[in-house]
C-alpha cells in the first residue's frame, strides 16, 4: 500500500489503523510518502514503524510514483491519508489475484464519507456502482466510476504503463485506469472495499472544473476507435460541472 501524505496528522492515524487492522494472511507492505510535513504527521509515521520517505515533491502523482518505485510487494494499492480500507478488503483483493494469474488489476465499490466519517453522496455512489457492475472499456471512457482507494494493481503492470502521468493534477488516476484498461479489464469485486473522504470545504470550484476538463482529455487520448464514448465524456463532464456550479450557488 502507498499512502501519500502532507500535514495529515488529523486523519492519518485512522488511515494507518485501517490497514493495520486488516489481519491480511499474506505479506503486507505499507509505504508512506510524505511531502515534507510540518505538523505531527512524521511522528505518527515513525511510531507506526512503516517504511517511509519525507522530502519535498511535485505533488500527489509524483508521490505515488515514488511509492511505486519503492514497492517490493507484487500488488500495489494507493490510499490517501484521509481514506480507509474497510474490514476484510485486502483479503478479498488477495483472493481475486490469487484465483486467476491473468488478473492484472482489481477494483470494487467505495463508500463516500464526510469530514466526520458519515456516509454521504449515496446517489452518486449508486450510479457509480451501477456503472461498475456493467464495466466495459467503452463505458469507462464515458465517465470515471472506478475509485482509487478501492483499486489495486500488479506492480509490474503499473511499471509497464509508466505509472501515473504527472501532467494531470486532478485525473491521473483516471488516466492510469484507462491505460490499464487498454491492456486488460479489471476484476470487479461486488464488495465495498474502502472509504473516500470528501470534505466539501476542500474541493474548490476551480479544481472541480479542472478535474473534468482533464477527464475529457484522458478519454480523448485513450479513446481511439470509441468516438461516441469520447464525445459523451465531454458532454457528461460539462453537465456535471454545471450541476456542481448550481449546487454551490444554491448552497452559498
Amino acid at each position: 500500500m502507498i499512502t501519500p501524505a502532507l500535514n495529515s496528522a488529523a486523519t492519518l492515524d485512522e488511515t494507518l489503523a485501517s490497514v493495520r487492522e486488516q489481519h491480511y494472511p499474506g505479506s503486507l507492505e505499507h509505504i508512506v510518502v510524505d511531502g515534507g510535513s510540518t505538523d505531527a504527521t512524521l511522528e505518527l509515521v515513525r511510531e507506526s514503524g512503516l517504511r517511509h520517505v519525507s522530502e519535498p515533491d511535485r505533488g500527489l502523482t509524483h508521490a505515488l510514483n515514488k511509492g511505486i518505485a519503492m514497492a517490493r510487494e507484487p500488488i500495489v494499492g494507493s490510499l490517501n491519508s484521509d481514506d480507509t480500507y474497510l474490514p476484510g478488503a485486502l483479503d478479498r483483493v488477495g483472493r481475486a489475484f490469487a484465483g486467476d494469474p491473468d488478473v492484472k488489476w482489481v477494483t470494487g465499490r467505495c463508500r463516500i464519507v464526510g469530514a466526520r466519517g458519515q456516509e454521504i453522496r449515496r446517489g452518486v455512489n449508486a450510479y457509480k456502482n451501477l456503472f461498475l457492475a456493467h464495466h466495459s472499456f467503452g463505458l469507462h471512457l464515458v465517465h470515471n466510476y472506478v475509485s482509487a482507494p478501492a483499486t489495486f494493481v500488479s506492480r509490474d503492470e503499473l511499471r509497464a504503463v509508466g505509472g501515473y502521468d504527472e501532467r494531470f493534477a486532478y485525473s491521473a488516476d483516471y488516466d492510469l485506469w484507462l491505460k490499464l484498461g487498454q491492456r486488460s479489464a479489471p476484476f470487479v469485486l461486488d464488495h465495498e472495499l474502502a472509504t473516500f473522504r470528501m470534505d466539501g470545504e476542500s474541493l474548490s470550484l476551480t479544481g472541480f472544473e479542472r478535474q473534468f476538463e482533464e477527464h475529457a482529455r484522458n478519454a480523448s487520448e485513450h479513446g481511439e476507435g470509441h468516438r461516441a464514448a469520447v464525445a459523451l465524456n465531454r458532454v457528461a463532464s460539462r453537465a456535471i460541472v454545471l450541476a456542481y456550479r448550481t449546487r454551490r450557488r444554491l448552497d452559498g
